[in-house]
């Protein structure tokens, strides 16, 4: 997996065996290696840096390999990576740059180092998303939803691209803001896009729409006829609304003007109590109504709006009004807004879980062109993770249906399956619970002992005091049948 550096390169012993804290990221070195994740990296991107010792695309790989034990900066390499030389050797390295060259390597990208790095971010999506399979189960009007948003980036005042923009609860703050298209059912991130920190939604919109059609190959109307944009009342101007119903998207957006939204409404006779999903969990009585509007806004194609009032929190007489737009002609209203309220679920989970399980905003740079590559990396980790755990829960469906791989899982485990709910789901649902923070903070950081033969990974013995070891195992054991890689429990 790693590239040839030259002479200083030491060579790797033919068999070895040692301690690493993070053996089950180990063990995702095969399958990332037989997908062609990082070499994707390195025949894509080529950063115009000397090369001593270690490649450009090296380092990028070792930064996305921090990222993916769970490090919260970069200058964690030289306390992690670098002294953990067993998960070193089973992605083909036998040393580990310094965090400094790391740096250095970041700051000599330039900015066709960046497109070269977002068509490497393409490709893989390409070649590895989910949102595929979701097309192939679609039918009739059914459509798949795009999550739109941005999310602000603090900063240094002295960064390139800082500026004074929204950021929530702290007045007065630098930064920049990044933009995102998120598939809003399997979290995979179609595409991120770094701006100034004075952007706002409504004037990014056109562009992350172009990027997404770029990203997804939406070319023909009638493709994008199956792509449905959920979006807030930032992205919900005149101009955005009708330019993404013209296009032939579906659309679920809150209305831009509160002022139109107030007018709207006064149209409204009788309203109906529609308590929000988190009223609903926790039984207390609903404070939002909502009603069709009778006389709605006219855009460029036929929608239903529907006017939704809550109680002014600062001015204990009067309401609050805002106006949800939606091209779904035939679902009742509480299904409509339950559905817009899981935008805000969706979208912020995924923000929080870069946040911190890959420690996005930690991760800082003062170049413009340097935190682009930082974004993409954590792009591809991000989906990475996402692609590793459907590859996980599908191995384990189709070990299920192996007999000879259940025998052997049964004499290997010592399991009898005498259990109401058999080990195989118990797996599946561990693996299908956990997100981006767990599977770094957990999953990826499960302590062992590596055996790593003629530079390949052939043996791992997990520690067998942690909770859920034996459907950990199993979920490995599935993930690794074909690379022949042996997995196995040692003493409590």
């Amino acid at each position: 997996m790693a590239r040839f550096r030259g002479k200083r390169r030491k060579k790797t012993k033919e068999k070895m065996t040692g301690e690493s804290p993070n053996a089950s990221l180990a063990a995702m070195a095969p399958i990332i290696e037989q997908k062609g994740i990082f070499q994707s990296i390195h025949d894509g991107v080529d950063i115009p840096q000397k090369t001593l010792e270690y490649l450009p695309s090296d380092k990028l790989v070792i930064v996305i390999l921090s990222m993916l034990s769970g490090n919260s900066t970069i200058s964690d390499v030289n306390w992690t990576l670098r002294i953990d030389k067993p998960l070193l050797m089973a992605f083909g390295y036998s040393s580990c740059p310094d965090q400094s060259v790391l740096q250095d390597t970041l700051n000599a990208a330039t900015c066709e180092n960046v497109e070269q790095l977002r068509e490497v971010a393409t490709s893989l999506f390409a070649q590895h998303n989910l949102l595929s399979r979701q097309f192939h189960q679609l039918s009739g009007l059914e459509s798949v939803t795009m999550d739109f948003d941005l999310s602000a980036q603090p900063c240094s005042k002295r960064a390139e691209g800082a500026a004074k923009g929204y950021f929530a609860k702290r007045k007065n703050t630098y930064g920049r803001q990044l933009a995102r298209v998120s598939v809003a059912d399997t979290a995979e991130i179609v595409l991120d896009e770094l701006y100034r920190g004075n952007t706002v939604s409504c004037v990014a919109f056109k562009e992350m729409v172009h990027q997404m059609e770029r990203v997804l190959a939406l070319e023909e109307k009638a493709t994008r006829t199956r792509i449905r944009l959920r979006l807030d009342g930032g992205f919900g101007t005149d101009k955005n609304i009708n330019f993404a119903l013209s296009r032939g998207y579906h659309l679920l957006v809150k209305m831009y003007s509160g002022n139109r939204a107030r007018k709207l409404c006064q149209s409204v006779e009788n309203w109906s109590a529609v308590p929000t999903t988190r009223q609903q969990l926790s039984r207390k009585s609903a404070t939002r109504q909502a009603a069709f509007i009778q006389t709605p806004h006219r855009y460029c194609r036929k929608t239903r709006q529907i006017g939704i009032r809550t109680p002014n929190e600062k001015n204990k007489c009067g309401y609050s009004y805002c106006v949800i737009v939606t091209t779904d002609l035939t679902s009742c209203m509480s299904e409509v807004l339950a559905d817009y309220d899981l935008r805000s679920g969706v979208c912020e989970s995924v923000f929080c879980q870069d946040n911190q399980g890959l420690a996005l905003r930690k991760r800082r740079k003062h170049g413009f062109i340097a935190q682009q590559m930082l974004m993409l990396l954590t792009q591809i980790a991000h989906n990475l993770i996402v692609w590793i755990k459907q590859w996980g829960i599908d191995a384990i469906a189709l070990g299920q249906r192996c007999e000879e791989w259940v025998e052997q899982i049964k004499r290997k485990w010592q399991t009898d399956f005498q259990t109401t709910e058999s080990i195989f789901n118990k797996s599946i649902a561990m693996l299908a619970e956990r997100g981006i923070k767990r599977f770094t903070h957990q999953l990826f950081a499960l302590a062992g002992t590596l055996t790593i033969k003629n530079g390949k990974l052939v043996r791992i013995v997990l520690k067998a005091g942690y909770p859920m070891i034996d459907r950990i195992a199993i979920a490995l054991t599935a993930l690794l049948a074909e690379t022949n890689v042996e997995i196995a429990l040692g003493k409590p």
